[in-house]
C-alpha cells in the first residue's frame, strides 16, 4: 500500500501532487495499534458516544463500526446489547487485536471482523445496518473530500431507510492549531485541501506520521448533505481533549455534562447523528 491509502475501489494517490508528504494511513494505523499508544490513549469508550449508539440501535438490529480500532466501541455494544454486526478496520494489527477481543461474539455468530478494501466490506455486508457509526475522527483520516463522500455513499446503501449513522469529528476551531498554521503553505500550493493537516504521534517504536481533516459544523453537515443524509443532531463529542474524558470516571462524566449544554462549535470533536434521505437523492 505504500503511496496510497486504498479503500478497495477508492485509492488516492497520496503523490499526486510533486512533493507531497501525505502519510499512509494504513501503514500509520498499524504502528499505532501495535505500539499500543492508541490504548493508552483511549482505554475506554466516550460515554457520551456509547449512549448515542446504544439509543440508536435496536436491541437485535445490526451495526457497522467503520474503522472499530481494536474494539473500543464494538465490545461494549455487543456486551449491551443482543445487537450484532460487522467491525471494518484498514489496519490488521487493528483486527488481529479485535478478534482476540471478541472471540466469543465471532464464535457465538455476533461479529464479524472484516479488513483491507472497502469492496470487500460491501461484499460481506449482509442485511442492512440500523447504526453504521464512523466514531472519534475515522472519516477525518480519509484524504480528499471526493473520496470522503464516496465512502459514505457507500455506507449509506449498506444502511437500513430508518437507520442511523453516527459520527465524530474533529473540530478545526479546537484541534491542531499549530499545525493548522504549518499546513497553510501546503493548501495553497494545492498539496493538501483546506481544513487538511500533517501531524505526528511519538510512540516508543519511533514517530508516526498522521493525516487528518478537520471539520467546522456547517462542513460536516454539508458533505453528509452531499452524500445523502438529513442530519438529525449535532453537539459536542467531548469538551475536555478525548483521553481526559475516557480516562478519568470524574472527568468524564463531567465532560458528559458540559457537552449536554454547551454548542457544537466548542466541541473538542462535533458528534453527528443523520439518517438516509428517503429519496436517495445525492447532491
Amino acid at each position: 500500500m505504500d503511496g496510497l491509502y486504498s479503500l478497495g475501489q477508492l485509492s488516492v494517490p497520496l503523490e499526486d501532487i510533486s512533493g507531497s508528504r501525505r502519510p499512509d494511513m494504513c501503514r500509520s494505523y498499524n504502528e499505532y495499534i501495535a505500539s499500543g499508544l492508541y490504548d493508552s490513549r483511549y482505554p475506554k469508550p466516550n460515554r457520551r458516544v456509547l449512549r448515542t449508539a446504544l439509543a440508536a440501535l435496536p436491541r437485535e438490529g445490526r451495526f457497522l463500526d467503520f474503522g472499530a480500532g481494536p474494539g473500543r466501541y464494538t465490545l461494549p455494544l455487543l456486551a449491551l446489547s443482543d445487537a450484532g454486526g460487522i467491525a471494518y478496520d484498514i489496519s490488521q494489527a487493528a483486527c488481529a487485536t479485535l478478534v482476540l477481543r471478541a472471540n466469543a461474539f465471532v464464535t457465538a455468530g455476533r461479529l464479524k471482523v472484516v479488513g483491507g478494501p472497502l469492496g470487500g466490506l460491501v461484499d460481506d455486508a449482509g442485511e442492512p445496518f440500523d447504526l453504521v457509526m464512523l466514531a472519534f475522527g475515522v472519516l477525518g483520516h480519509v484524504s480528499g473530500r471526493a473520496s470522503r463522500l464516496a465512502i459514505l455513499r457507500t455506507l449509506r446503501n449498506l444502511m437500513s431507510p430508518t437507520g442511523t449513522i453516527l459520527l465524530g469529528l474533529p473540530n478545526v476551531l479546537r484541534r491542531f492549531r499549530a499545525e493548522q498554521s504549518a499546513s497553510k503553505v501546503l493548501v495553497r500550493v494545492g498539496e493538501l485541501e483546506r481544513g487538511d493537516i500533517l501531524y505526528r504521534r511519538t510512540t516508543d517504536i519511533g514517530p508516526i506520521d498522521m493525516f487528518y481533516h478537520l471539520y467546522s459544523v456547517k462542513e460536516a453537515c454539508r458533505e453528509l448533505a452531499d452524500a445523502g443524509f438529513a442530519v438529525d443532531t449535532v453537539t459536542p463529542e467531548s469538551i475536555l481533549p478525548e483521553s481526559l474524558a475516557v480516562s478519568r470516571r470524574r472527568l468524564g462524566r463531567f465532560d458528559d455534562a458540559l457537552s449536554s449544554i454547551l454548542p457544537a462549535s466548542l466541541g473538542y470533536g462535533l458528534l453527528i447523528t443523520a439518517h438516509p434521505e428517503p429519496d436517495g437523492a445525492t447532491r
